[in-house]
């Protein structure tokens, strides 16, 4: 069998299986009472900015299915991504989380000590994160969190975060994988 027809029948089979998923249990739904479709999240894992993330994302995180569904998008579609990076005896902290395609530093601010820049870097990134941002999303078998960074300029782009912010514990944690989009 070709190369070409193998690929086309699993993107079927994918495509039916999270339809499956998604109409076997009650549909979700957000605050505004519409159901939470594959399509929604198709853009939230492409990182769209039209679509109200912030929503979507709780519902994702309320819903087992959902955030399954969302986890097998983000790996197909993300532009990057960096594993789970902590083995079972490990206790030294990051400083950073890098992968082929990007690197995520973190350094504390000397005069506030409870804020931290987030600085992302990505040496080949696509007019997409020049124009919109990137968007980072942290997984964990859990929870997933999205961070918005503002568009790259010169290879970089960074975020004043709050050492207590749960996004920022997220994105810190070596135990959460790390999909760019």
């Amino acid at each position: 069998m070709p190369d070409h027809q193998y690929h086309m029948q699993e993107q079927l089979f994918t495509a039916k299986t999270l339809y499956r998923e998604l109409h076997q249990f009650a549909p979700e739904k957000n605050s505004t009472g519409k159901p939470v479709l594959l399509n929604d999240l198709v853009q939230l894992a492409e990182g769209n900015p039209q679509i109200d993330g912030q929503q979507v994302m709780q519902q994702i995180n309320q819903s087992l299915p959902l955030r399954r569904q969302y986890m097998q998008l983000l790996q197909k579609l993300a532009f990057a991504n960096s594993p789970v990076q902590a083995a079972a005896s490990s206790v030294a902290e990051i400083s950073s989380r890098k992968s082929a395609e990007f690197e995520l530093l973190f350094k504390r601010d000397k005069q506030f000590s409870g804020q931290v820049y987030v600085i992302l870097k990505i040496p080949h990134s696509i007019e997409k994160h020049h124009n919109q941002g990137v968007h980072v999303n942290c997984c964990s078998d859990k929870i997933i969190s999205s961070i918005h960074f503002p568009p790259i300029v010169d290879g970089k782009t960074q975020l004043l975060m709050e050492e207590s912010d749960q996004k920022f514990i997220n994105m810190f944690d070596a135990e959460f994988a790390i999909y760019l989009s």
